[in-house]
């Protein structure tokens, strides 16, 4: 009985192992949100796919520390006057803002695109005119939806199909919109690379419906604005680049497009995330990863099996000691065969019984022949089941 405790306590000290071992291996930490256009949210309405490919080209630079708190963790999001934003090495993404920029960063801006570098701005109804307006670009957001009669479904999701020769709308033929803005172009040194329809318009006065007045498309949906010897790219629906539209159409080739083109002959690709109001916070959490090879995952599976068998049934119990008297068994007649030697039982078998116990009986009269007969005869017995055992019969 203690035997068979025993090796309860040790199966379920395996299973236990076998099982909590490669989880605790691939726990980590795991920084997310809800926020719209979020990097941290892996949810329909966060940017997280786009973040991970550039993080897979290598070019992903944190913008965010840790502030430990007592026993608490917190994430606190760098400034823009926090990020190492070199004109030549660095590209600057920030995708529907909701907090308004400062004098004091449009002048950091400026002075990182003036010098080379490049920003991606993608809003329609956020505060990313503060920062143009803070920055001197000539370029703005008209914050008003653009309505489409060429639409998926409603007319606030509307299609784009008219592109100019561009890197950014290389083999892409059409895309889908969600609640679209427009851009109003400066007058000098921008291009205009994706259209709207010309049956689209304007509703100014927020009923999403024509109104007689409300002005007709096309409008302009990305621009592209040289700035000093840097560059400012707007896209008027950072929709296009949530994870939940990201399989819609071309939307995917064009997020690729645009983060080719940024990070095109740099090596840093920042995210700006301070601009961001976080109804729900950004918080840290354990996750597990599925970065576990499927072969190690079906190898503690089977483990686990075995000894959950092991544990409830004794026919490992009997394998492996069927396995052992079989190995000893052929040991001993290839070790037989090797020496001329006879394995023991087949020494036993040779035995002449009436010999040894003639023998016996002239050395020690007062035996009982009978007795000794018997004795030789359960002798041999024991010998022959014991051979037998050993062959596996």
């Amino acid at each position: 009985m203690r035997a068979e405790l025993r090796r309860g306590y040790v199966a379920a000290a395996a299973i236990t192992v076998s099982v909590v071992l490669p989880m605790l291996c691939a726990v980590g930490y795991a920084i997310s949100s809800t926020a719209d256009f979020s990097l941290f949210n892996s949810g329909w309405n966060g940017t997280s796919k786009l973040a991970k490919a550039v993080y897979e080209s290598g070019r992903l630079m944190p913008t965010f520390e840790l502030e430990y708190t007592g026993s608490d963790i917190a994430v606190a999001m760098l400034g823009l006057d926090k990020l190492r934003l070199e004109p030549h090495t660095g590209a600057l993404v920030i995708i529907g803002p909701s907090l308004p920029f400062s004098e004091s960063e449009g002048d950091l801006v400026r002075e990182f695109v003036t010098d080379g570098g490049v920003l991606l701005l993608a809003d329609d109804f956020g505060t990313g005119n503060s920062l143009l307006a803070a920055m001197g670009a000539s370029s703005r957001f008209s914050n008003k939806l653009v309505m489409d009669l060429a639409f998926d479904k409603r007319p606030e999701f509307s299609i784009c199909f008219d592109f100019e020769n561009d890197t950014i709308t290389r083999n892409i033929t059409a895309v889908l919109l969600n609640y679209p803005s427009s851009v109003i172009p400066g007058k000098t040194n921008t291009r205009i690379i994706a259209w709207t329809s010309i049956a689209s318009w304007l509703d100014t006065d927020g009923d999403h419906r024509y109104t007689t007045g409300e002005s007709w498309g096309p409008f302009p949906l990305i621009v592209r604005e040289r700035f000093g010897k840097g560059e400012i790219i707007l896209v008027a629906d950072p929709s296009i680049l949530i994870n939940g539209m990201r399989d819609k159409l071309d939307n995917a080739a064009l997020s690729a497009n645009l983060i080719m083109e940024i990070s095109r002959l740099r090596t840093e690709v920042y995210f700006d995330e301070s601009h961001r109001e976080y109804f729900d916070p950004v918080k840290i959490s354990t996750s597990v990863s599925g970065s576990i090879p499927a072969e190690v995952k079906i190898a503690f599976v089977l483990l686990a099996l075995v000894l959950f068998i092991w544990l409830s049934t004794d026919y490992i119990d009997k394998a492996i000691l069927w396995a052992w008297r079989k190995s000893k068994f052929l040991i001993a007649r290839m070790w037989s065969k090797l020496t001329g030697k006879k394995p023991l039982e087949e020494r036993h078998a040779e035995i002449d019984i009436e010999a040894i116990a003639k023998q016996l009986i002239e050395a020690h009269p007062d035996w009982k022949l009978g007795l000794i007969r018997y004795a030789l005869r359960e002798k041999l017995r024991h010998s022959e089941f014991i051979s037998k055992r050993r062959a596996g019969e």
